[in-house]
């Protein structure tokens, strides 16, 4: 039987730290293709079982003839492993690996990938880090830099790159954009037009993306509702989301329909937020704070919209000056409270934007041809393996709290089905999250959580995959909105 989401949780294990993260013992399909590792490696045994539980080439499983990607990648096909590598660094100071997908967790992937191949097409593994993100850090740090060497090191078609054009080195913040070589495949321009989840939003002049210079998000949304997707992306005939399991600020949480925003090769197309409150026809915050954190909000929307768009060196030294007393003012609140005066830009329940913006990178993902032209019916293939092995909770998705979670998910026919199971699993009502219940709403989608067959797997324990919940802490300002009630 084909499930449509497979899931695999084992206590106590952790990622291995020898690169190129080979195999610790010898499985039917391999025989003696494959190095055997000298250090346990139990994540390659976890995502293996986690793809075999799908049932994927279920006839063949444990022999040397098993080809469980087989099913939905043919030889010559254009394939993308898009992970998730959005920062070098955890901004809680804590582990790292919580922050971004793991080398090991990928390996096993790209091993069936090339099997699939059976030597002819190309695989390229790819991302657009935050704006600030550092990307060689991030590939050294989770060892996938190690893992591409090796494949490349045995002839094989694969390459590893930053889908970005520019990137912040010290943050938007202090202005400073470099340019970067980008996609070697070019970039497209994709316009949903009506068909934008954001089309229902009012106040699109409101609109926040990356950059100070707002003009830009607006005019990107204003006439049709334009992304600039990688060339890489939209070429592959297959598309493998490997997401890391974390909370997040804007989205409640961000699995496979969160990871697509490296999907786009220039951040200040995507819509974050809308400024202000709701009554003045934002979503940044909500209207019923403070008199004075509102005083702190509307200063910083005046110093971002009149002083740090500039972008000088004068703007930048003028805008830390004048944000001096506002700065020490949240640090006294902080003290004397234990809370925040200030939410964040957009970082909780009612952001209203970001939401419409993953589901409308998904629809291009999943229907849109090399051109960006949109179609009714899907363009290339999907599939997903989430690497929850150190999962991130509380502040995520840039500063989370580690979760030693031993969590793997995989699943094919598009990102909701796995999002819905893992949203569930980490202790979260999804039906309390906007992004899967608009998701499950768009008839394109074509997505029906009622109907789901999932094979859950805890311990080496079949289990139905309702009953577990691994209670993830929701981001601060998320607490009380997006949790599941037990039975």
């Amino acid at each position: 039987m084909l499930h449509d989401v497979s899931v695999n949780i084992a206590s106590g294990i952790g990622y291995p730290h020898v690169t190129p993260f080979h195999p610790s013992e010898e499985y039917p399909e391999w025989g003696e293709e494959l190095p055997i590792a000298h250090e346990a490696n139990p994540v390659y045994g976890l995502v293996r079982d986690c793809i075999k539980n799908l049932g994927l080439d279920a006839e063949h499983q444990e022999t040397a003839e098993w080809n469980p990607f087989g099913e939905f990648i043919t030889p010559g096909d254009r394939v993308l492993i898009k992970p998730n590598l959005v920062l070098h660094f955890n901004g809680s100071g804590a582990d790292v690996r919580a922050v971004t997908t793991h080398g090991s967790v990928i390996r096993p992937v790209l091993d069936y990938v090339i099997r699939a191949l059976k030597g002819k097409g190309q695989i390229i593994v790819g991302d657009a880090p935050q704006a600030n993100g550092h990307f060689d850090e991030i590939i050294s740090q989770n060892g996938l830099r190690e893992v591409v060497a090796w494949y490349q090191a045995q002839g094989m078609s694969i390459e590893l790159l930053d889908f970005r054009k520019n990137f912040y080195p010290d943050g938007t913040r202090d202005g400073v954009r470099e340019e970067l070589p980008g996609d070697p495949n070019g970039y497209v321009l994709v316009d949903l037009g009506k068909r934008s989840f954001l089309e229902a939003e009012n106040h699109l002049e409101r609109l926040y993306g990356s950059d100070f210079d707002r003009s830009f998000i607006v005019e990107r949304h204003r006439q049709g509702h334009q992304y600039l997707l990688s060339g890489s992306v939209l070429q592959a005939d297959v598309i493998i989301s490997m997401p890391k399991l974390k909370t997040h600020r804007k989205t409640g949480v961000t699995i496979n329909c969160k990871n697509m925003v490296g999907a786009n090769g220039d951040k200040n197309y995507l819509a974050h937020y809308r400024v202000g409150n709701a009554r003045q026809g934002g979503d940044e915050y909500p209207p019923d704070l403070s008199i004075l954190a509102n005083v702190c909000y509307r200063w910083d929307r005046i110093a971002r919209d009149h002083i740090l768009v500039r972008n000088t060196m004068g703007s930048r030294y003028l805008y830390r000056v004048l944000n001096q007393p506002f700065a020490l003012l949240q640090k006294i609140y902080r003290g004397i409270t234990g809370k925040d005066l200030l939410l964040g830009h957009g970082d909780w329940h009612g952001n209203d934007t970001t939401w419409r913006m993953c589901l409308d990178l998904n629809q291009i993902i999943l229907f849109a041809d090399q051109e960006g032209i949109l179609h009714d019916t899907p363009q290339r293939k999907y599939f997903s393996v989430v690497d929850g092995i150190v999962a991130g909770e509380a502040d995520g998705p840039l500063s989370p709290t580690p979760k030693a979670a031993g969590y793997v998910a995989c699943g094919m026919g598009g990102p909701f089905a796995v999002d819905y199971v893992a949203m569930h699993q980490m202790g979260f009502d999804p039906i309390k999250l906007k992004v899967h219940v608009e998701a499950e709403k768009y008839t394109h989608f074509d997505f029906h959580s009622s109907s789901l067959s999932v094979a859950c797997v805890v311990d080496s324990i079949p289990t139905d995959y309702r009953q577990v919940n691994l209670r993830f802490r929701p981001q601060r300002n998320w607490i009380g909105h997006i949790e599941r009630q037990e039975t």
